[in-house]
């Protein structure tokens, strides 16, 4: 299985994956190639690196690094392809996919090798007999649970849809004469439920701890680069949310509220975190990121370079916000600076650039994967569920009025409760690839923006319901070819 199976029973920590040099201080220098397994990992300072190459492999473009994000905003109803473009992500505003789509093959190999490489330590045998090796393997069980949830998401359909409908294989360990095939929608979210809670019982620190490994005496400090002890709970009810479990996604996110000590950006200072690029052990905001720099960085395969055009110091300029999105922020809402109306030579109309991700030649996009904003909005719509308006007018208006000090705060009843806070993560999350998400977990219909006209209007759009074709991506064109206990989705 060319995706899925590896040649050798090896730690597969490729020059390409480890983070062998660079100028952020939670990076193991130390070369690391592939070795065989039982050699591989002997102390703390081996498993330490190891993870740094399971890190690494997130970064990838059409990954974390980036492609995943545009796939949660372009398929959604907040921005559109600009007629002037790089020929980047056309299927993804047009919803005409096809079977060999190149970034469905690309996550799908992406995907399946963080998974094997966070399998590979988790199957290592290293005793987990101290605190460091405790918190290290939590942090492969993490990445390897969150891997899994959003590879479910983009090649099936929702949980609430049907549980028992076809997910993803589950692959665990590894054999290179197995072809597994998909297991059931139900048994791939238990599986990723078992790895974030198994994750959470080893987890010893939260972000800020610093610990000195075994084996080298290096420090290494949990900084938001990292997977610490809270950001495993949001993951989990982040993973509840999408079950449509809210009780368990309120424990999991009231966890957070009370134990984990983490704030919220003051509204003054909301531009420039968007701008910086350190990783944070302050517990502001930032409760995971993936990392990148000018040593392992993906160069212009990123954020910033895609949204922002060479004018304003980026390369593509490609997505633009619709009009009617921009409109939606108050002026006196900080998160309106994050927006650059402008002029587009060859697109009609305001091109409003999206500035969220900093321009940064020496660190590139450090990409949001876990922030305190979510924790609070989960809390919101998981009070709205569980029949308490009060609470959940409160935790949205956490948010709201952080963002918009001048904002008088909701106070709706019955079902606008929710339209607010999904109004509220629509503006919160806004080109961090979660717009899409919210509307699939909730099966809408939504009328996806694909052009406007000289006066910002839409002037091309399809509506997309549960059932269009291109809601979910093809199974792998690479993995069809080679496995025949593989069954494609629908329509491909």
């Amino acid at each position: 299985m060319k995706q899925i199976l590896i040649k050798q029973f090896s730690i597969f920590i490729a020059a390409t994956m480890l983070l062998s040099a660079c100028n952020k201080t939670f990076l193991d220098n130390k070369p690391y190639n592939s070795a065989v397994l039982g050699d591989a990992i002997k102390n703390e300072a081996d498993l330490s690196a190891a993870l740094n190459g399971l890190y690494g492999s997130l970064r990838a473009t059409d990954f974390y690094g980036r492609t995943y994000v545009v796939k949660g905003d372009l398929m959604s109803d907040d921005c559109f392809l600009s007629v002037a473009n790089s020929g980047r992500y056309l299927a993804f505003n047009q919803y005409n996919m096809v079977y060999n789509d190149g970034y469905a093959t690309a996550i799908w190999a992406n995907a399946y090798t963080a998974i094997k490489n966070a399998s590979f330590i988790i199957n290592s045998g290293f005793p987990v007999s101290t605190d460091n090796a405790s918190q290290m393997m939590s942090e492969a069980y993490a990445v390897r649970g969150m891997v899994l949830f959003d590879l479910c998401r983009n090649f099936a359909k929702p949980y609430t849809d049907n549980p028992d409908g076809l997910g993803v294989p589950i692959v665990t360990t590894f054999d290179q004469s197995s072809k597994p095939a998909r297991s059931t929608i139900k048994q791939v979210y238990a599986q990723v439920l078992s790895d974030l809670n198994q994750a959470y019982t080893l987890a010893k620190f939260n972000q800020g701890a610093t610990m000195v490994l075994a084996g080298s005496g290096a420090n290494r400090t949990l900084n938001s680069s990292f997977i610490s002890k809270y950001a495993i709970k949001c993951l989990l009810a982040r993973v509840y949310q999408n079950m449509g479990d809210w009780a368990n996604a309120k424990a999991a996110a009231l966890d957070v509220y009370t134990n984990g000590g983490f704030s919220l950006t003051a509204s003054t200072a909301l531009v420039g975190y968007w701008k910086g690029t350190t990783p944070r052990t302050d517990k502001v905001e930032t409760m995971f990121e993936v990392t990148s720099d000018a040593n392992n960085s993906v160069a212009d395969g990123t954020l910033a370079n895609l949204f922002v055009p060479k004018t304003n110091g980026g390369s593509y300029g490609d997505i633009l916000a619709t009009q009617s999105f921009y409109d939606s922020y108050a002026a006196s809402d900080v998160r309106k600076q994050l927006y650059n109306p402008s002029i587009r030579s060859g697109q009609l109309g305001t091109a409003i650039y999206i500035t969220k991700y900093p321009i940064d030649y020496v660190n590139y996009d450090d990409v949001k994967i876990c922030r305190y904003a979510e924790i609070l909005l989960i809390l919101a719509e998981s009070y709205y569920n569980t029949g308490d308006p009060t609470n959940a007018n409160l935790f949205l208006n956490m948010v709201a009025q952080k963002r918009d000090p001048s904002f008088a705060g909701y106070a709706s009843t019955g079902t606008q409760i929710l339209e607010d806070i999904l109004n509220e993560r629509k503006k919160e999350f806004a080109f961090e690839g979660y717009r899409f998400w919210d509307l699939f977990r909730l099966k809408r219909s939504f009328v996806k923006v694909q052009a406007q006209d000289g006066t910002s209007s839409v002037s091309q759009s399809i509506t997309v319901t549960p059932s269009t074709l291109n809601i979910i991506f093809p199974i792998s064109f690479d993995e069809m070819l080679v496995n025949p206990n593989m069954v494609q989705n629908p329509g491909y």
